[in-house]
């Protein structure tokens, strides 16, 4: 059961299991919320985008008062379906504006409300018997009309009284329109509304925050990690961020919430305007395999109209000119917007086929998904035809589809260039493993000429002066080559044999150095657990008599030699003599003293240990010290 635990706890699989328990608990609650009884308090009205205007003021009767039951002889036109440029016209450039729109049946219910938004007109509504019942702003001071950019939102409690048709005077600036919409289209009880409103917007926020932490964490990733220059990651963050913000600015829920929306509205016209710009500029970078020259046009294209749309967009609340050519050529823009969308998925099909068909596997998934895109805004465009102001929802689903399919591609190269990395990760460890190879069999070819040589002098020397002692001499040189034949070939040996090979190696030295030299070798603690590679340490008691012995004024050599387990994991090794030393110009050029048999050691060090302490400096008051400390629990992982 342990076990069971402890393997609960290393694999994602606890992660996994709470992801899939997250992803039941909300499916289960979404559903629930689509089959669950509907609230029968609650009833569908659109209050004023299927009505009838008039264009112009009614007059009121002498008492003030207007003449409902004569209005209904008033010609009225119906606003329902596309309203001509003319009739638009006629519109903003009349003061007043009168619209009629059926009532409410008012039986079964206790109270009903309705959540309007409005924006750019004072208004007041009325029943066909007169009684008005909702009135915002006032007509007599042309200061209370607000921005046309300027959103409110008003409850409306609708009178328990039947009527035929609810009329709505309206008082706007003019050459500027107005809009007057009733929030999801229904009417109810007021907690039952507003829990529908919230309800309805949720799925959306959700979507769009989701989207827009996306965004925001690869941003992140790409300036934490910015050497590394990321920048399809970069493309991708940016995309997300403006979905995320075109879809939160344009949520009604969070304009509800906001008391001043500019900033939304700020937000939502830059959103809407370049968000097609990093989604190709991502496609571009993704496809390098391939040059398709449709890919930078539409990406100046783009920056072209982003730029302009955007300028035009923020100066139309500031000129009555502008405003009312923004009016004249509607039709134009709203098809010049529908031709962008599709340029831009036209333009991104042809370039993922093109890339596909090249041989660029991730692009089949951007083809298919751009397909797809394709076929829901022609749908989408087909049933904004019945409503004019409809054409920017083909958005949603373009933009949405294309996060969605860039996002995947991104996985998918950021997968593939993580594969390549390992591969290339595997390879350099290889290579530098063939090297530590190369550079240890370099040590051992360099060493066993010179020691050889040196210990065959040193038997010779013998058999003049001591010939008793040369048994124990062959012995230590047999040993000596039996180490470095039988042990070097291996990454790592007990310290003990190590130490054992020292010991030999010290022994023939005292030897050949005779009573002209006192070595102290001593260790302490317990290395019953120590491994390290081989040919370590031997190295830097060999540059002590390479080095610091020869020359030497002194008649009485010192070399100390001390191994110490500091702590459990710490491994410490110091070597110093009271030879020549080390000269200034050495000390200052740290390399050219490394170059003295050393630095293959510090090298072999930093390829084996990610933490380790070398240096080699001046002992006091003569000679030279060298000295290692090694984190044993610090190995490199090395390619087998």
């Amino acid at each position: 059961m342990k076990d069971g635990f402890a393997k609960l706890i290393d694999t994602p699989l606890l992660s996994i299991s709470i992801f899939i328990l997250v992803l039941i608990a909300s499916l289960i609650t979404i559903s629930y919320n689509i089959v669950s009884p509907q609230d029968n308090t609650m009833v569908n009205y659109s209050f004023a985008e299927n009505g009838d205007y008039f264009i112009g003021d009614i007059p009121a009767k002498e008492d003030g008062e207007y003449d409902f039951p004569k209005m209904k002889k008033v010609f009225w036109q119906s606003s329902a379906g596309w309203i001509s440029t003319d009739e638009l016209l006629k519109i903003a450039n009349s003061e007043f504006i009168w619209v009629r729109t059926p009532a409410l049946s008012v039986e079964n219910h206790s109270e009903l409300f309705i959540l309007l938004q409005h924006q750019g007109a004072v208004f007041e509504v009325f029943t066909d018997t007169g009684q008005s019942f909702f009135k915002f702003g006032d007509f007599n001071d042309p200061k209370s009309v607000p921005h046309v950019f300027d959103s409110k939102f008003s409850w409306i409690q609708i009178p328990l009284v039947e009527s035929e048709y609810y009329y709505i005077r309206l008082y706007h600036n003019r050459s500027f329109l107005f809009s007057i919409p009733v929030m999801e289209q229904i009417a109810g009880n007021r907690d039952s509304v507003f829990r529908k409103f919230a309800i309805n917007n949720f799925t959306y926020i959700f979507i769009h925050a989701f989207f827009f932490m996306i965004g925001f964490i690869c941003v992140l990733v790409y300036f934490i990690e910015f050497k590394k220059r990321y920048d399809l990651v970069l493309d991708f963050a940016i995309f997300c961020l403006l979905f995320g913000v075109f879809g939160l600015s344009s949520n009604s829920f969070l304009q509800y919430i906001f008391d001043n929306q500019k900033p939304l509205i700020i937000l939502n016209v830059i959103s809407s305007n370049f968000i097609f710009i990093p989604m190709i500029s991502g496609l571009r970078r993704l496809f390098t395999n391939i040059k398709i020259p449709i890919l930078p046009i539409l990406i100046y294209i783009n920056l072209f109209i982003a730029l302009s749309s955007t300028i035009f967009t923020f100066s139309l609340p500031f000129s009555d000119s502008i405003y009312l050519a923004f009016l004249e050529m509607l039709p134009f823009i709203m098809g010049l917007s529908v031709f962008i969308i599709l340029m831009n998925i036209s333009g991104s099909i042809f370039a993922s086929y093109s890339a596909w068909k090249a041989g660029n596997i991730v692009a089949k998934g951007h083809f298919i998904g751009f397909c797809i895109t394709l076929l829901l805004v022609i749908i989408e465009i087909y049933f904004s035809f019945t409503d004019q102001f409809g054409v920017s929802r083909v958005v949603f689903w373009g933009v949405l589809f294309g996060v969605i399919s860039q996002g995947f591609a991104l996985e998918r190269a950021i997968f593939a260039n993580r594969q390549r990395a390992q591969v290339y990760k595997e390879d350099l460890l290889k290579a530098e493993k063939s090297l530590k190879e190369s550079q240890l069999k370099t040590l051992q070819t360099k060493m066993s000429p010179h020691y050889l040589f040196n210990s065959l002098n040193t038997i010779h020397a013998l058999h003049k002066i001591k010939p008793e002692l040369i048994g124990d001499a062959i012995l230590s040189l047999a040993n000596n080559y039996r180490f470095i034949s039988d042990r070097t070939d291996r990454d790592w040996i007990p310290f003990d044999e190590e130490w054992n090979f020292l010991e030999d190696y010290l022994h023939l030295q005292k030897l050949r150095f005779y009573d002209t030299i006192k070595i102290d070798f001593k260790k302490s603690g317990d290395f019953s657990s120590v491994i390290l590679p081989p040919l370590l340490l031997q190295p830097i008691i060999e540059n002590s008599f390479k080095h610091g012995f020869r020359g030497s004024a002194e008649e009485q050599f010192q070399l100390f030699i001390h191994a110490k387990m500091i702590r459990d994991s710490v491994f410490s090794f110091v070597v110093y003599d009271n030879g020549i030393g080390i000269p200034e110009e050495l000390l200052a050029d740290k390399t050219k003293l490394l170059e003295r048999s050393l630095g293959n050691i510090k090298e072999r060090l930093r390829n084996l240990y990610s933490e380790f302490n070398f240096e080699v400096t001046r002992n006091f008051p003569e000679g030279a010290r060298t000295e290692i400390e090694i984190i044993l629990t610090s190995k490199v992982q090395q390619v087998p």
